[in-house]
């Protein structure tokens, strides 16, 4: 075979000229309960409804803009039909939301229909597409339920949109009770062998579980496949279309289960049930054998990492380990939807790899990989019949690009940029590091050094990552490049708790949030300075969700080591984020295994709590938050800069309108990054022209 050689980007890829009428407005018929905002505090708070227009430009430094990093990418949710010949995606520019189709084999750009985001529809988001048929797409249109008494919630809905005539349905206009459906878009199966109809995985009022329905695309009409049981969350198909499992959870008893079947006429029955917390036999579905008697799953090895093994439905017996590695858990299997043959399974090392069973696919990726090297290329959607491929291909310095790539011809196509005013920009490159904490554990995370050209000892920032059960992984990472053009070292730790290095590593993390969590992050920038990275003296912390807890908590207990700290969307209150938890039993079991009891614990969750200890912060403080955060409710924000009031210490503080637990509106984001940059800018001082004068916050400084 000859080696692959990608041409050049193939002209006209990119935003089309078309006249908006020509489009349909996505129609979901919902009753929409209008809220009024308060924030209850004398704080100086500004309230975005949106940042000004963003425009992708290069400063009088050669740096690229907040607009260059965070404006949507060109194309999003991008999927190749079923015939493979037409890509399907959203553009979004400016709270305008199109879905396009664009031919493959020659044609222009087809927008087929529109999502507006009004004043009345500010949370409004398209948040999946994918083909029903080589003619339909299948959208969902997530938004805000007002259903909840005491917290924000979202909810969604599911369109079929005929790329022909550009109709739009409605699908769950006629279902029973829709309206109190909360989520109609947890796509089980796009069912390649009956594009006529789709299944979903659905809770209807009435019931302990969820059920798995078929969805005729015509009409809307259910058809009932796997019975909803008591506790179950979710259901899984096999390459046939089959329904042959499904999991779930025992309400307030923390108590996981998984139902399988050999064959689609057969019942269900229970092959295991435990405890995840205690029960070291427990496991969780991966994906389908070619045999309809084995599934494959995920279960922790000798070596106290997760694993993949074979498990026999007949005899209800795991087999010999399929693959594990030393070091870190596996993850993502990839199986062909052709056959059903296992094809690979990724694992993140200090970079992320991936593992093949199946030899010829390994020979396309060698080939893929030839061809755009130093690269992380992955296979990302196919046809039928699997032969075309839609690769995404990106690296730490290299924002994603998308190709189309046909084996039969070795062609190689790009399709377009994801950020293509960042192709040229001199971007920095991102170094795995391990650093040792305070009582001698080991911690990964990565390090990226400012782009400027500056000598160490830099200004440094510290990024602990959310969830906190997630971890950091080498590649592509907007807010990590923007930083770093700002002239910032950026530190992230995947501290104790942290997925992905078994579960000795995350059981470290269990209770300790704020304490040993938190001592992993502060050593992490004490290794910095020790090593000659980080100047002592200009030592700032940034993050999001737990990561936004975690740079709160670390002004609180290090306020002679960080001068500066931001959170967006931050827990501030951890008991008041368990009684939140708790509406939901299938949340706060898990919740409270992980972080503590909202009862037993609480003296050590409010000693631990930001907002509790505000009166011992001292470094600059920069709060954000979207109004409709359904995860963390926008009370944390307005709690902490109430209890910075009170302590005499202000804070730079805003409010998003409309945004949830992350940004919907590319305007927003752009808008808050910017005020970001400045904020860090101003009190970490990393050059003296660092500052560019058209990135002041809208509204001054409101410290």
């Amino acid at each position: 075979m000859d080696s692959l050689r990608p041409p050049a980007k193939l002209p006209g890829v990119s935003l089309p000229r078309y006249s908006l009428s020509a489009t349909r407005r996505l129609s979901v018929y919902l009753l929409f309960v209008q809220v009024v905002l308060g924030c209850g505090s004398n704080q100086a708070v500004t309230l975005v409804a949106h940042g000004p227009r963003p425009q992708a430009e290069i400063d009088e430094a050669g740096r690229p803009n907040a607009a260059a990093f965070f404006r949507k990418p060109m194309i999003s949710h991008v999927r190749l039909s079923p015939d493979g010949r037409r890509l399907a995606g959203v553009i979004v520019r400016e709270g305008l939301e199109i879905i396009v189709v664009y031919p493959l084999d020659g044609g222009e750009l087809q927008p087929v229909a529109k999502l507006e985001r009004t004043e009345q529809f500010k949370s409004w988001t398209v948040g999946q597409v994918g083909w029903g048929s080589n003619e339909r797409l299948l959208v969902s249109v997530r938004m805000p339920s007002y259903r909840q008494d005491r917290i924000k919630s979202r909810q969604s809905r599911l369109l079929v949109v005929n790329t022909v005539t550009g109709a739009t349905r409605y699908l769950g206009d006629q279902w029973p009770k829709q309206a109190y459906i909360q989520y109609q878009d947890r796509i089980i199966s796009f069912l390649p062998q009956d594009p006529g109809a789709v299944l979903i995985a659905l809770w209807t009022p009435g019931q302990f579980g969820v059920g798995a329905r078929r969805v005729k695309l015509s009409n809307g009409k259910l058809k009932t496949i796997a019975v909803p049981l008591r506790g179950t969350l979710g259901w899984a198909v096999d390459h046939r279309g089959d329904v042959r499992v499904g999991w779930g959870q025992a309400a307030r008893k923390s108590r996981n289960f998984i139902l399988a079947r050999t064959d689609a006429d057969q019942p269900f029955k229970e092959i295991l049930s435990w405890n995840p917390y205690q029960d070291r036999r427990g496991f969780s579905f991966a994906g389908f054998a070619r045999d309809p008697r084995t599934i494959y799953v995920y279960a922790r090895s000798e070596r106290g990492r997760t694993a993949l093994y074979p498990f026999d439905l007949v005899t209800r017996t795991m087999g010999s380990v399929l693959f594990d590695h030393p070091s870190v858990d596996v993850g993502r299997i990839s199986t062909s939807q052709v056959d059903g043959r296992l094809v690979s399974i990724e694992y993140d090392t200090d970079k992320p790899q991936i593992h093949f069973f199946d030899k010829r696919r390994e020979r396309l990726q060698e080939e893929v990989d030839a061809a755009l090297p130093d690269r992380l290329n992955r296979f990302i959607s196919s046809d039928l019949e699997e032969r075309r491929y839609l690769i995404a291909s990106s690296s730490d310095i290299s924002p994603p690009s998308y190709y189309l790539y046909e084996p039969r011809t070795n062609n190689l196509e790009l399709l377009f940029d994801a950020y293509p005013e960042l192709s040229k920009a001199k971007l920095a490159p991102v170094v795995p590091i391990r650093y040792r904490s305070r009582d001698g554990l080991e911690i990964p995370g990565y390090l990226t050094r400012p782009i400027d050209g500056s000598k160490a000892p830099h200004p440094l920032i510290v990024m602990p990552h959310g969830g906190p059960w997630t971890r950091d992984v080498w590649g592509w990472n907007p807010v990590v490049q923007f930083l770093a053009s700002r002239g910032f070292a950026v530190l992230q730790p995947n501290f104790r708790g942290s997925t992905g290095y078994g579960v000795r590593y995350l059981s470290r993390g269990r209770g300790r949030w704020g304490l040993e969590m938190q001592d992993d992050v502060t050593d992490a920038a004490i290794w910095a300075v020790r090593a000659g990275i980080a100047d002592r003296n200009r030592v700032g912390i940034y993050g999001a969700s737990y990561g936004g807890y975690a740079a709160l908590r670390a002004l609180q207990k290090e306020p002679e080591l960080f001068r500066a700290g931001a959170s967006f969307a931050g827990v501030t209150d951890i008991p008041m984020m368990l009684d939140d938890d708790a509406l939901y039993y299938s949340v706060i079991d898990d919740m409270e295994a992980l972080v503590g009891d909202r009862r037993s614990d609480r003296t050590r969750l409010e000693a631990s709590s930001p907002a509790n200890g505000a009166a011992q912060i001292r470094g600059a403080v920069l709060l954000a938050h979207g109004t409709e955060d359904p995860t963390v409710h926008m009370n944390h924000a307005t709690r902490m800069a109430e209890a910075l009031e009170r302590a005499g210490h202000s804070a730079e503080t805003y409010l998003y309108e409309g945004e949830v637990h992350g940004f919907l509106d590319e305007r927003n984001e752009v808008d808050f990054y910017t005020r970001l940059a400045a904020f860090f800018a101003r009190h970490l001082r990393p050059t003296a022209d660092s500052v560019d004068p058209h990135s002041s916050p809208a509204g001054g400084d409101n410290r």
